[in-house]
């Protein structure tokens, strides 16, 4: 993965800089805050956001796999400042009966990322996708997990991959990641210290 996959800190605080609305802002933080999918944000159910625990519940996983997910706390303020007082039925509701589309969402996004200045074309490409998509979000959420120094077991089970390895891509990303745990373990430390006794 090469840097243009994610989003740096400074242009994350843009884009919320940039949330019109607390929608908006809650959808942001679902996608870079949690690493849901965007599909998984659609569906989500007020029910399914344990706020108190710091939690929520992904019924509609990749495969229609269940998941628990951690809920930053700013996530759960972005959230509370959203739905206030609402308490059942679908976090996102469409203007007819259900949720808005996953397209609908991605449209907001889109808007949003526009007005930030952070919406550009990436030239070079067979398709020349815009750069902040949902899934751009979800990859800077795992990035910027793993370079916080959480386990990667733990990020496996926030993001409901099924292997280890899926997760593992973003390790290829962050060697920063790889040096800290050495360090951390006291490597150099002991490297020193045997060589000394030799």
């Amino acid at each position: 993965m090469h840097p243009e996959d994610f989003l740096s800190l400074e242009e994350w605080h843009r884009l919320l800089a940039a949330s019109p609305t607390p929608r908006e802002t809650a959808l942001l933080w679902l996608m870079a805050g949690c690493g849901l999918r965007v599909s998984e944000v659609a569906a989500l159910k007020v029910e399914h956001v344990d706020s108190a625990g710091g939690y929520l519940h992904v019924v509609n996983g990749k495969g229609g796999k269940q998941r628990t997910c951690v809920i930053p706390r700013p996530a759960i303020d972005a959230l509370a400042a959203y739905l206030q007082s609402r308490e059942s039925g679908y976090v996102f509701e469409g203007r007819h009966m259900g949720h808005l589309s996953t397209r609908q969402i991605q449209r907001l996004l889109d808007e949003t990322a526009e007005d930030a200045g952070l919406q550009e074309t990436r030239p070079g490409k067979m398709r020349q996708r815009k750069k902040v998509t949902p899934h751009l979000l979800r990859h800077s959420f795992s990035r910027w997990t793993l370079d916080a120094g959480i386990d990667i077991a733990y990020l496996q089970q926030q993001l409901g991959h099924a292997s280890l390895s899926t997760t593992a891509i973003y390790l290829q990303a962050r060697p920063n990641h790889r040096r800290r745990a050495y360090e951390m373990a006291g490597f150099d430390e002991m490297l020193k210290r045997g060589s000394s006794s030799i």
